[in-house]
């Protein structure tokens, strides 16, 4: 059930992560397309209104030019005025500037993208149209008369042309010039609204992005969390039931093996009691024999004492660690430096034991491995965390070419029970620290928070 559980957990965890990663892409690609609208509609904005708003300040001044020429030609043929002159010598060039003015509607025309634009741009040339008609009778009627005066057919055709011209202008000017600055306002206040959905879109996706990370955040802080007191609560459940087994190992060894070789030589005893006339070969091995039990007895205690140490409930990590040294240095005849704590403080019974089996089991090793003949240990307290620090002046050995190599034997041994120790360690949150070269002995610094 509890295996259920945990993958639907795991399930829902990825889901949530897919889901965030799907949100983002989600976000970016709105954003992004967001963004290319609103720049596309800047470019259409530049490309066609403006084009239009060029196009009509142009037909303006068209228009303005052609009713000029138009001027100074009856002007120059009725009155002789030379300052009309220039404009007035080429009625070609008059014309010219109204073929100009079509040419700018034609432009008009072409970047007109609203129905009321192209039907202006209709009415338009249908005005000019008329204005050139009107304008060429003009010219006509003035070149058929005498020189020197203006009669009332030409003033008549002058004023309807005046009237035109400003009907034009006027056209030009508030229906298609005003309109299309309507127009530019009009989409840019559209182009702002869109910019101000957009960015509210980003905000609200980004927001919903911002609370789905810190739920998968807390999630995952919150399933970490979990798996570390699971792992300390399996590690627990390991140690106890390692301390189990040693303490039920160390019974059978003291009392059961311990009583059985004790009566083992009492028998002896009484046997070369209850024999006369022993030779003396005979009671030399009866008394080997003895020697024999006496060295099995003192060594099933030692092993009942490294199993399980009665010292540690009893007198506390400090002197047992103290305790631990002086057996190997019975053990093994190495020479030890025992630094201890300052002022007394008291551990748990947890830090305790793991800080002694930490110690045994670096003595061990040392004891199998390293030939050292010294071995420092320091046990201090610092303000927010106990430190176990240890040393020898053994052979040493390549820790990264250990840690790197397959198992193989003796390697297979030192790694496991160097990596078991660290990872004892870091599931109680602590570090530990190994330096270490061939030649150069081995410094051990473990250091558990309290």
């Amino acid at each position: 059930m509890d295996k259920i559980i945990a993958n639907f957990k795991e399930k829902k965890l990825l889901f949530a992560f897919t889901f965030l990663i799907l949100l983002t892409l989600f976000i970016g690609l709105v954003g992004i397309s967001q963004i290319q609208g609103l720049m596309h509609k800047i470019e259409d904005l530049g490309k066609n209104n403006l084009s239009l708003e060029s196009a009509v300040l142009e037909m303006r001044i068209k228009n303005a030019n052609y009713a000029m020429g138009i001027r100074n030609y009856v002007y120059w043929r009725s009155a002789r005025y030379l300052g009309a002159l220039p404009m007035a010598a080429s009625v070609n060039k008059i014309f010219a500037v109204g073929e100009s003015f079509k040419q700018e509607l034609k432009l008009y025309r072409q970047n007109a993208y609203l129905s009321q634009q192209k039907e202006w741009a209709n009415e338009a040339d249908t005005a000019f149209d008329e204005l050139l008609v009107l304008g060429k009778k003009i010219i006509q009627q003035v070149g058929s008369e005498e020189s020197g005066r203006t009669s009332d057919a030409v003033n008549s055709m002058l004023m309807s042309f005046e009237n035109r011209i400003y009907k034009i202008d006027e056209f030009l000017d508030n229906a298609m010039g005003k309109f299309n600055l309507q127009e530019v306002q009009r989409q840019m206040v559209a182009a702002r609204a869109d910019k101000a959905r957009a960015i509210f879109f980003l905000r609200i996706s980004l927001v919903t992005a911002l609370i789905v990370g810190s739920l998968i955040t807390l999630a995952v802080y919150r399933r970490r969390i979990k798996e570390r007191l699971y792992r300390q609560d399996m590690f627990n459940r390991m140690i106890n039931i390692e301390e189990d087994e040693r303490k039920r190992l160390s019974n059978a060894v003291h009392d059961e093996m311990g009583q059985d070789l004790s009566a083992l030589k009492i028998y002896l005893g009484v046997i070369q009691q209850s024999l006369v006339n022993l030779s003396s070969d005979a009671l030399d091995k009866i008394k080997q024999c003895k020697e024999i039990i006496s060295g099995l007895i003192e060594k099933s205690h030692n092993i009942a004492f490294l199993l399980r140490p009665p010292d540690l409930d009893e007198i506390g990590l400090v002197e047992s660690l103290e305790a631990l040294l002086l057996e190997y240095k019975h053990l093994t005849g190495i020479e030890y430096s025992y630094e201890k704590p300052g002022a007394f403080f008291e551990l748990s019974a947890e830090y305790s034991l793991l800080f002694y089996r930490i110690t045994q089991e670096l003595l061990t090793n040392m004891a199998k491995h390293s030939e050292a003949k010294h071995v420092v240990l320091k046990l201090e307290r610092k303000s927010n965390s106990v430190e176990l620090s240890y040393s020898d002046d053994g052979r040493g050995f390549d820790y990264q070419a250990v840690i790197k190599h397959p198992f193989r034997r003796r390697e297979d041994k030192l790694r496991l029970g160097l990596i078991g120790l660290q990872e004892r360690v870091e599931l109680l949150d602590g570090r530990m620290q190994i330096n270490t070269g061939p030649g150069k002995g081995v410094s051990i610094l473990v250091a558990l928070p309290i």
